[in-house]
């Protein structure tokens, strides 16, 4: 018989050491949630690989895993509202890759394309599904010391936020991620999320704290820039020194000449998320909505001129001005339907509000090696096609590499393609 003072007693089973049970909790919990095994699998799966656990049982098992959930090794969050992840449409992919010589394309055969126009909610409904089909994408693509770069804008925060809800138990297996915005902040939380009162600024710094998170020790370099400077020659001084250095012409341009590791604390992107936005009276746009916040002070009165000027020509285009990661051009539609002195006057607007904008140039974009941009919806197609007829539009080269879009705005911008050609 055994004495007081000996260790065990017959029959009873050796008690786990604390850390070693939540250490167990945990990995039966994501057995369970995650590999989605049975209880027999789960048993024959922990005698395999825990030599020392020879004894365990079904309801050892079952007490481990309710004592993951009780005390928060488990935590759930429950969205009734959460958007359905759309099907994506392979054919229009491949015509949009086709037509625009793209890289990849992502379709969402999503609805309400129209609806954006007039509901925000159903506008964040189309950015929250686009988002969850690139997270997807990036999932895929992501790679060990990749530096991402991100634009402001919903599309972006959303395929951020998606991959970190999809690796908030297990994050990615990829190491040495550096991750940082490509432009300054307005602070405005002005998106609607589940209703018109539920408010989240969406600013890049933002997104890339959410992407940061999906990977085990990414490096997140937060920018903490305001979006515009008072006068152009304040620029440099904002973009030479500091976190600025990050999106610096000058560094990025003697890094891609240079092969030499000089500027050691600064890298140039080898991935870059980016949204397309289209700037229109009473729209989601953040320059729209957030036109009377502080941050944007720098950029009046230039910014309400390019805005009564867009207004007074909403009925000839839809959208006369786009933004590509804050920085401003003037659409191709609006060149082709826009009277001489307006098209002319509206240029000198874009062009003014661009050279006190913190935010890379166009031509920093050609340096990256991969541009995904993900945008959709109706207030958005003629930005997004004038991007991508980079000709047209007279840059040196393609911008957008990987699109990911809905599917109403994938058709319109093939029956344009389409037309382009006929004419």
């Amino acid at each position: 018989m055994a004495t007081t003072g000996e260790k065990g007693r017959r029959g009873r089973r050796p008690a786990l050491d604390p850390a070693d049970r939540r250490r167990l909790a945990a990995r039966i919990a994501k057995m369970v949630l995650v590999d989605r095994l049975e209880q027999k699998e789960i048993l024959v799966e922990l005698q395999k690989t825990e030599p020392g656990l020879t004894h365990i049982d079904a309801s050892t098992v079952s007490r481990l895993y309710r004592f993951a959930l009780d005390t928060g090794i488990v935590r759930v969050h429950i969205d009734e509202n959460a958007p359905f992840k759309p099907p994506r449409i392979e054919n229009l992919e491949r015509e949009l890759i086709a037509a625009y010589e793209l890289q990849s394309a992502i379709v969402a055969d999503a609805s309400g394309h129209e609806e954006t126009l007039e509901s925000s909610l159903a506008d964040d409904r189309l950015h929250q599904a686009l988002g969850q089909l690139c997270a997807d994408y990036l999932d895929t693509i992501v790679r060990q010391n990749e530096v991402v770069a991100l634009s402001s804008g919903r599309a972006v925060f959303y395929a951020c936020e998606s991959l970190f809800n999809r690796h908030i138990f297990d994050k990615r297996n990829v190491r040495g991620v550096k991750v940082f915005s490509l432009n300054g902040n307005i602070a405005a939380e002005v998106w609607s999320m589940e209703s018109p009162d539920a408010r989240r600024a969406m600013d890049a710094d933002t997104s890339g704290a959410w992407l940061a998170r999906a990977f085990p020790d990414a490096e997140l370099i937060r920018l903490s820039l305001p979006v515009a400077v008072k006068s152009p020659d304040m620029l440099a001084e904002w973009i030479n020194e500091g976190p600025g250095r990050w999106i610096s012409p000058k560094v990025w341009k003697e890094k891609a000449a240079s092969t030499e590791n000089i500027h050691e604390d600064v890298y140039v992107p080898t991935l870059a998320l980016v949204g397309i936005g289209g700037v229109r009276p009473q729209s989601g746009h953040r320059f729209i909505v957030g036109m009377n916040e502080p941050m944007m002070a720098n950029l009046q009165p230039e910014l309400s001129g390019m805005n009564e000027l867009i207004e007074k020509n909403a009925n000839k285009v839809s959208c006369a001005v786009g933004d590509l990661c804050n920085r401003l051009f003037v659409t191709l539609e609006a060149k082709r339907k826009l009277s001489a002195s307006d098209y002319k006057q509206l240029e000198d607007y874009v062009a003014s509000i661009n050279e006190r904008l913190l935010s890379v140039t166009f031509e920093q974009l050609y340096l990256v090696p991969k541009v995904v941009v993900v945008a959709g919806g109706a207030s958005k197609i003629d930005a997004i096609q004038s991007a991508l007829e980079w000709q047209a539009m007279g840059w040196k080269q393609p911008i957008i590499h990987d699109l990911c879009t809905d599917r109403e705005t994938a058709l319109r911008l093939l029956d344009f393609k389409r037309n382009t050609r006929r004419s």
